[in-house]
Parts: C-alpha cells; sequence; structure tokens
C-alpha cells in the first residue's frame, strides 16, 4: 500500500521541528529567543522575525539606509538609534575581504534563498539574548562579541551583532539585551555558496546548545570569574 504525505502535513511536521515546548526558565536565567528569517515562515507561540536578512540586520544596527526586494527600511530603524550600545559584524577569521562590505552577506543570503522558490526558505537566525542588569555596561560588548566568535564564527558562521539599552531616570526604558544575525546559509563563494547549512542554528538542539552557552557566560561574568 502506497502512503500519501501531503505539502501541509510535512509543513506542519516542519513547523513543530522549532516549536518544541521550551523549559520553564527561572527568574536567574537570561531570556534567549531565536526566530527564523523568512517570507513566510510561521511559528507556533513565536513571534516572526522581519522578512530578509537585510532588514533584520538594518534593524538590529538601527540603519534605515538599506533597501531589499520588500523596499526601504522603515525610518523608524533610525529613529531608536538612542537605544544603540554598540554594534558589528563578526566572520571567521580567514574571511575574505569582500565579506566586510556594507550588507554583502545579507543580500546574497536573501538571494540564494529567494532562488529557491520556497517562501518558508529561511535566509538567516535572529537571536535575542537578555544581559542580566547585574553585569557591568563596560562588559557587555565583551560578554556578547565573545559568546559570537567562540559559539557561531569559530564554527564558520557570519554574525552581525548589536546590544541595545536605554537607562532613564528611574530605571531602564530599554533593558539591556544583544541581537544576532547568524546566516543559515554557507556564505563564501564557493561550490557551497547558498546551500543551506544545518549546524550553525538549524535544529532545535543546535538553538538549545546556543542558549545553555549564553546562560554559562552571563553565569561566570556575574560571578566574576572572566
Amino acid at each position: 500500500m502506497t502512503l500519501y504525505i501531503t505539502k501541509t502535513e510535512v509543513e506542519a511536521a516542519k513547523r513543530n521541528l522549532f516549536a518544541r515546548p521550551r523549559d520553564r526558565r527561572p527568574n536567574d536565567h537570561p531570556d534567549f529567543k531565536v526566530r527564523p528569517i523568512s517570507e513566510a515562515w510561521r511559528l507556533v507561540h513565536r513571534m516572526p522575525a522581519y522578512k530578509t536578512a537585510v532588514s533584520n540586520t538594518a534593524y538590529i544596527w538601527r540603519d534605515s539606509a538599506p533597501v531589499d526586494r520588500f523596499g526601504p527600511m522603515p525610518a523608524k530603524f533610525a529613529e531608536r538609534r538612542c537605544e544603540l550600545r554598540g554594534a558589528g559584524l563578526i566572520l571567521p577569521a580567514s574571511a575574505p575581504d569582500w565579506a566586510t562590505i556594507d550588507y554583502t552577506i545579507w543580500e546574497e543570503a536573501d538571494a540564494a534563498t529567494m532562488a529557491t522558490g520556497d517562501p518558508t526558505a529561511v535566509a538567516a537566525w535572529h537571536v535575542m539574548m537578555e544581559i542580566p542588569v547585574t553585569i557591568r555596561p563596560d562588559r557587555w560588548k565583551w560578554l556578547v562579541t565573545g559568546f559570537a566568535e567562540r559559539e557561531l564564527a569559530a564554527r564558520g558562521a557570519a554574525v552581525a551583532w548589536a546590544i541595545h539599552a536605554l537607562q532613564g531616570d528611574d530605571g531602564w526604558i530599554v533593558n539591556p539585551h544583544a541581537h544576532l544575525i547568524v546566516t543559515a546559509r554557507y556564505w563564501r563563494h564557493d561550490h557551497r555558496q547558498g546551500q543551506r547549512h544545518p549546524a550553525w542554528i538549524g535544529s532545535w538542539e543546535a538553538q538549545k546548545r546556543l542558549e545553555f552557552a549564553w546562560r554559562r557566560r552571563c553565569g561566570m561574568a556575574r560571578n566574576g570569574l572572566w
């Protein structure tokens, strides 16, 4: 007997892969979320990210200048630049010079994703990480960039990073947190360029590994071990 699996069933299984129930987070564990970046992806109980890698990178960098295939970035990106406490691009040590130019990596990731013809294909991952307020602001950049270098760039990924926070007279207006945009596809100009890379963040297990690594790094920073 031949079994037929519908496209709807495949899409439901695909969504379930990235929507497993999350453990109840203790109060002393920093929040950690991963969202897929694609034109039409929808996750159960999770908010979608912007549609392109370019727009997500522009958002975390608070830059309204770029244009993606859907048009120019919203003016509100730059209007919120007062929240920006640091930003940059982290690449493996052997990265070519072209990779550092503007939004090149993210534009190529979007182009490769669009070429698949699948609106749910993932161009990159948007990682959001809470920074505990007990960690001094002068340690934030070290905390975030060291994490991205060790856990992602060392494995070959390209990572755009940014830190957002805004303090008022009576406390935090925007609580300290960091964003990472991590390409989901091979980005070097070789025979694998544009192909999906499953290992960086492409599974629930990889996402949990990153979450635990962030938790450990924050814990060690709070305890003065770094």
